[in-house]
């Protein structure tokens, strides 16, 4: 074992006084609760993250290609064929989308903005492998739309459509109740109908089809995916759900770093903590620093070996706090600690949030909190090297 690091230990485990157990329990505490609570909040905000992505790749597609005006029914139907066949592409089905007001029953004059997503072949989370036949426009409607309704399976909606041109008349659509969804994702489980696309350009025949919806295997690989559909067909402009979002998880990721900066300072002051431990044990320790200057020890050793001492310390409560954060984490994530009622779930966009540990952001916390308590140790370890060791005997 290297001799500094080995006295760096020894000047820790044989800590003579209250005052010395004291200061280095509260160093010890103070930085593993700082960490604690980063590890905790970056969890929460990289579980966020996770949850919003998860939710917007069940209700959406992972990529839409777009028409740059509306196709027939044939050509998307041959479109998604050719776009099917692409490497890395499970599904892709034509899609087109709507907006309008649902009738409640409860309150005629106050109807619900809904977006109907009119889908040729339903979605995985409506639980159907084919639309329902001969039995006309059915919807599978929102899990929380439904309750404020109250609609259940069997009931028959109401949806005004905009005015054509020139027109003051509100075109109305009546869907049939044959199921709910629910994706955790507020947007979605308040607001969206999916409804068959076949049967409703059949009583809107000059609505046209919008576009491609298309589900990867591996929604991460969007990028490849692009360049493998970039030259397919110039009629389509393909987006994808990352695309689609990316002010808001910009947003998040801002937020993420300015709450990493802000409790780093809390890691910081609690590092001090620990430069206040080593200014306690140098003072016990003077006469053991005299001793080993005196043996031939350089200013230079003393200082390694008080610096190490610091980064022990402080070192533990970091691995602590990481620890306790983890666990914490996982005990949250199971109980679902952090959830919403509907009227915060449509502030926060997701009903429960899981706290995720990221490694990338585990490795920064180690990172910038030992690098603070080194710099917390410097200081006690360069004043305990300039002493004089034969002043040091004396005093001891």
């Amino acid at each position: 074992m290297n001799l500094e690091f080995e006295l760096a230990l020894r000047f820790l485990r044989r800590r003579t006084g209250v005052l010395l157990r004291g200061t280095s329990l509260a160093a010890f505490a103070g930085v593993a609760l700082a960490v604690t609570a980063l590890v905790i909040t970056l969890a929460l905000m990289n579980g966020y993250s996770r949850a919003i992505a998860t939710a917007l790749q069940r209700g959406n597609a992972h990529m839409v290609g777009f028409a740059l005006g509306s196709l027939e029914p044939g050509e998307a139907a041959e479109l998604s064929g050719r776009i099917a066949a692409v490497n890395g592409v499970l599904r892709a089905t034509p899609v087109t989308y709507l907006s309008g007001l649902l009738v409640d029953p409860s309150e005629p004059t106050n109807p619900i903005p809904v977006t109907l997503k009119a889908v040729a072949d339903p979605p995985s989370y409506t639980g159907l492998d084919v639309w329902p036949a001969d039995q006309g426009l059915v919807a599978v409607f929102g899990g929380r739309l439904s309750e404020r309704v109250g609609f259940s399976q069997g009931d028959t909606a109401t949806v005004r459509l905009p005015p054509e041109g020139g027109s003051w008349i509100l075109p109305a659509l009546r869907l049939e109740v044959i199921g709910t969804f629910r994706l955790a994702f507020a947007e979605f489980d308040e607001r969206w109908i999916t409804i068959p696309l076949s049967e409703t350009l059949q009583i809107l025949p000059e609505l046209g089809v919008a576009g491609i919806e298309i589900e990867l295997a591996d929604p991460m690989a969007v990028d490849r995916a692009r360049e493998n559909l970039a030259d397919l067909d110039p009629r389509l402009l393909f987006t994808d759900w990352r695309e689609m979002n990316s002010a808001m998880f910009a947003a998040i990721r801002w937020q993420t770093l300015s709450l990493f900066v802000v409790l780093s300072l809390v890691v910081a002051v609690s590092s001090f903590q620990v430069s206040s431990a080593l200014v306690v044990l140098a003072i016990d320790k003077q006469r053991s620093a005299g001793m080993l200057q005196a043996l031939g020890a350089t200013p230079a050793m003393i200082r390694r070996v008080l610096v190490l001492s610091g980064l022990l310390l402080g070192g533990s409560g970091v691995l602590a706090g990481i620890a306790l954060g983890c666990v914490a984490s996982w005990i949250m994530t199971a109980t679902r600690a952090i959830r919403f009622p509907p009227g915060l779930a449509r502030i926060y966009m997701v009903d429960s949030i899981p706290l995720i540990p990221a490694p990338l952001h585990l490795a920064a916390v180690v990172g910038v909190c030992l690098l603070l308590v080194f710099i917390a140790s410097i200081w006690p370890a360069w004043k305990t090297s300039r002493q004089d060791p034969v002043a040091a005997l004396r005093a001891a």
